[in-house]
């Protein structure tokens, strides 16, 4: 697989168990798609996804604004995907689910 990705255009592949990630260049995105449809069959899922550069870590009162924040869009119609950037350490995402 990794193969045959770098070939079509992409940038990294990851593969485990469950399947494989294969990242490339937004411009790249239905080259790389259709030349691994054409090889291997219809992927399971294929779609852009966004990824942040650079992350924040959270802290606690920071972390509950930003699920605060989370709720409200979650329960707003007209949103259908929410990108983010922060990064909660396990021992405050446990405090916080309990």
């Amino acid at each position: 697989m990794l193969e045959a990705a770098i070939e079509a255009g992409a940038e990294n592949v990851v593969s485990t168990a469950a399947g494989h990630e294969i990242t490339c260049e937004v411009e790249s995105f239905f080259a790389v798609r259709d030349a691994l449809e054409t090889r291997y069959g219809e992927p399971e899922s294929a779609k852009l996804d966004w990824r942040p550069e650079n992350t924040v870590t959270l802290d606690e009162e920071k972390a509950r604004s930003v699920f605060k924040l989370l709720d409200v869009l979650d329960d707003h119609d007209d949103v259908q995907n929410v990108y983010a950037n922060f990064d909660l350490p396990d021992d405050l995402a446990e405090k916080l689910s309990s």
